[in-house]
C-alpha cells in the first residue's frame, strides 16, 4: 500500500469511529473546536407565541429538570417564553409557556437571565424592555416551576444615558453583585450594588471592555479564580463568540480571543445534523444554579441560538432561530464529554 493509500485509509477510519464531519474553511480559529451536538428546539407551530424563532436561552438545571426561558418571537412581536423537562432532549415536546407578566410598557421582554438568588431565597428573572431605549428589568419568585407565579416586573435602575444598553447581566461575589450591559454595540458597562441593598443601589457604570457587539455573559471558573466573560461579535450578520478573562468582575479584563466559538470551528455529529453554521447567544451549562454563575471551562457545553447559512436571509426579526448544543472539543486528547442529556 502506497504512502498516500495509508494516510486515506486512517482518514476514514478516524471518520468513522468518531462520527464527526469537520467544516471546511481555513480561517483563523485559535485552535478551538467545538462539537455540534442535539438539536434542543425548534420554533413552536404557526400562530403561537414563538412560530418564527426561540432565541437567547438561558438555563439551570434545578430539582431533576432543565429550566429554560427564552426569547420567543412570533410574526408580530417578542416576547419571553419558558420550558421545562427531566432532559434536555424532552425540552422540544414539553409544553411552553408565554410569560405574559414579564414585559414593558409595550409588549415587548427579550434576552432573559435567572438565577437564584440565596440571600432572599428568590429566583430572579432580568430582562430587557424597549422602555427608555432598552430597560433593564427584573421579576421574582420563589417557585421556578410556576410559570404564573412571577412578580409584575420592576426596573432594575434608572438609565442615565441617552445611549441604547442591551443584553443585562448580573454575577456576584462574596461581597457584591455586578451588573454588565454593553452600550451602543460597543462597549461593556459594568455597575454593582452590596449583597444587601441587591437589586437597587447600583453605583456609577465604568467601561471595562470594548469593540463589541452585545450579548455579555460573565462567569466564574468554578476550579479557578478567574472570571471569564464571553461576548458576541457580528460580522456582515454573522454572529460568533470572543472571550477575555479577568480576577475580578470589575477587571482588569484581557482579550483572550474573538475566535472562542466560531462557525468554521463547528464540528459535527453524524446523528445531530447540520442544524447551525452560526454561533450566536447563548448559556453555558452552569455547574450550579445561584447568583456565583460558576462554570466548568473544560469540556463545556453552550445552549446557543443557530441557523444555517441557507436560512440567514431577510429581515432579521424574521430569522428562524432555534436552540441547540455545542460543546467544546479539548487540544489535551481527553474524549469529548457525552452530550447533558
Amino acid at each position: 500500500m502506497t504512502a498516500f493509500l495509508r494516510n486515506l485509509a486512517c482518514v476514514v477510519i478516524f471518520t468513522v469511529m468518531t462520527g464527526i464531519i469537520g467544516v471546511a474553511g481555513e480561517a483563523e480559529n485559535d485552535n478551538n473546536q467545538w462539537l455540534v451536538d442535539s438539536l434542543v428546539m425548534l420554533p413552536g407551530p404557526e400562530g403561537s407565541f414563538d412560530e418564527v424563532a426561540v432565541k437567547d436561552p438561558t438555563v439551570v438545571f434545578y430539582e431533576g429538570k432543565w429550566h429554560v426561558f427564552y426569547t420567543a418571537r412570533s410574526k408580530e412581536e417578542y416576547t419571553t417564553g419558558y420550558v421545562s423537562a427531566e432532559t434536555l432532549a424532552g425540552l422540544q415536546k414539553a409544553p411552553r409557556h408565554e410569560l405574559k407578566m414579564i414585559r414593558g410598557k409595550k409588549r415587548y421582554a427579550c434576552a432573559p437571565q435567572v438565577f437564584y438568588y440565596q440571600a432572599q431565597r428568590k429566583w430572579y428573572l432580568v430582562f430587557q424592555t424597549l422602555d427608555s431605549t432598552y430597560q433593564p428589568m427584573f421579576s421574582t419568585t420563589s417557585t421556578i416551576s410556576d410559570p404564573e407565579s412571577w412578580s409584575d416586573p420592576q426596573p432594575l435602575l434608572t438609565k442615565d444615558t441617552k445611549q441604547k444598553w442591551i443584553d443585562f447581566w448580573i454575577i456576584c461575589d462574596k461581597k457584591r453583585a455586578y451588573l454588565f450591559y454593553t452600550m451602543a454595540h460597543s462597549g461593556v458597562m459594568v455597575r454593582s450594588t452590596s449583597l444587601a441593598e441587591f437589586p437597587k443601589g447600583w453605583g456609577k457604570a465604568q467601561k471595562v471592555f470594548d469593540n463589541i457587539h452585545e450579548a455579555v455573559h460573565v462567569y466564574k471558573d468554578k476550579g479557578g479564580s478567574d472570571f471569564h466573560m464571553i461576548y458576541e461579535l457580528e460580522k456582515d450578520g454573522i454572529r460568533s463568540f470572543g472571550l477575555a478573562t479577568a480576577p475580578h468582575p470589575e477587571g482588569p479584563w484581557k482579550r483572550v480571543t474573538d475566535h472562542y466559538a466560531t462557525g468554521d470551528q463547528l464540528r459535527y455529529r453524524e446523528e445531530s445534523g447540520k442544524w447551525t453554521e452560526v454561533v450566536s447567544h447563548g448559556e453555558v451549562l452552569r455547574s450550579g444554579y445561584d447568583q456565583n454563575m460558576e462554570f466548568d471551562p473544560q469540556g463545556c457545553q453552550w445552549l446557543i441560538q443557530g441557523i444555517t447559512n441557507q436560512e440567514l436571509n431577510g429581515h432579521y426579526d424574521l430569522l428562524p432561530w432555534k436552540l441547540g448544543l455545542i460543546t467544546k472539543i479539548e487540544e489535551n486528547g481527553k474524549q469529548t464529554p457525552a452530550p447533558r442529556e
